[in-house]
């Protein structure tokens, strides 16, 4: 696997440069984002920052397999990334209204499934027809890929903290995929290293106080590729397989269905965006930007373990994930705690 970081590194420098060069294009450009937790000073920060990611992934992976354009699948999964990259770009310099850019996601998952027959099955569905289980198979990976991809935009909200948590959960994945699984797909696991490689070498403008943004750009892309480098060990899914890249994702999906749930009981569209997310919801407690970030990066770190004893310990997996159930139930009995108590104020 040694030989394989070097990509990875790769993937680092690339990033850095072209990080470098789009915080440079866009204060020329005045390409900005108002910094939500700074409207005092007015601070704008430069946004578009998942240019820098997507551009260093694809130049890295090209150098690991130059051909890849003549591979279907591989093919398939770049134009698949670019139209996600596209739609943030638009949704970021344009505000795209929400069905759009659900319907970019959307178009690209289809794109993967029919193109790259990445595609999402459990063993935990009863025996049922052969076109009825294609149907099934087909609406869980749409699901899969629209809420992965979606939850990692939803928590982009303060200063590293979509950056940090993406990258600790892909090199879980990684960790889980070279280690654990039956059969490895060297061009999926080079990706999950070009990518955490190319999170790492942004990372460092996007920590507090940010000087580039993610942006939708940036967001829906990493968030894409997590979902479809996961999914491709999802093809016949035990519980305890479906359960791993779920822990290891807990904290945007938990997130996500927290605002789903929220916004179902107000009334509210569950596709407009609010303030009351967690990490919200934390800064109103009056905790720092920085302590919220640090807390929600050690949830995932908690659960990215617990995955991974997972698959150390397989005769205890039943009682591990009795433990992360229990534990997202006290995260869950915590919110609502703290919604009740940010209602009083």
């Amino acid at each position: 696997m040694g030989p394989l970081f070097s990509y990875a590194a790769l993937a680092w420098f690339l990033a850095t440069i072209f990080s470098l060069l789009l915080l440079w294009l866009g204060k020329k450009s005045q390409v900005y984002d108002q910094d939500v937790h700074d409207l005092k000073n007015h601070r704008q920060v430069v946004t578009l920052g998942g240019l820098g990611i997507y551009f260093a992934f694809w130049t890295a992976f090209y150098f690991f397999n130059p051909s890849f354009f003549l591979v279907q699948s591989l093919l398939a999964l770049f134009l698949a990334s670019t139209l996600v990259l596209i739609t943030g770009i638009l949704d970021d310099l344009y505000n795209l209204k929400p069905w759009l850019k659900s319907a970019g996601v959307l178009l690209a998952a289809n794109i993967i499934y029919f193109w790259a027959n990445v595609s999402f099955s459990t063993t935990l569905l009863p025996t049922v027809s052969d076109s009825l289980f294609q149907i099934i198979t087909y609406l869980l990976t749409m699901v899969w890929i629209f809420l992965m991809t979606n939850a990692i935009n939803l928590i982009d909200g303060l200063d590293g903290l979509a950056s940090s948590v993406t990258l600790i959960s892909l090199i879980t994945l990684i960790v889980t995929t070279y280690f654990f699984s039956i059969s490895i797909s060297l061009s999926i696991l080079v990706m999950l290293l070009i990518l955490s490689g190319a999170i790492l070498g942004f990372i460092p403008f996007n920590w507090q106080p940010a000087k580039i943004y993610l942006g939708d750009t940036g967001a829906l892309f990493i968030g894409f590729m997590y979902a479809s480098l996961s999914v491709t060990n999802l093809k016949n899914a035990s519980f305890y397989s479906l359960a791993v890249p779920v822990l290891i994702y807990l904290v945007p999906l938990f997130d996500a269905f927290f605002a789903v749930l929220r916004r179902f009981m107000t009334g509210k569209s569950i596709v407009v965006a609010d303030h009351d997310h967690v990490h919200h919801r934390l800064l109103r407690l009056g905790l720092k930007e920085w302590q919220v970030v640090a807390i929600m990066i050690f949830i995932t770190l908690l659960f990215s373990s617990l995955a991974i004893l997972t698959q150390l310990f397989a005769s205890a997996r039943q009682y591990i994930l009795m433990g992360a159930m229990a534990l997202v139930l006290l995260l869950l009995l915590i919110m609502i705690r703290i919604n009740k108590t940010s209602k009083k104020d």
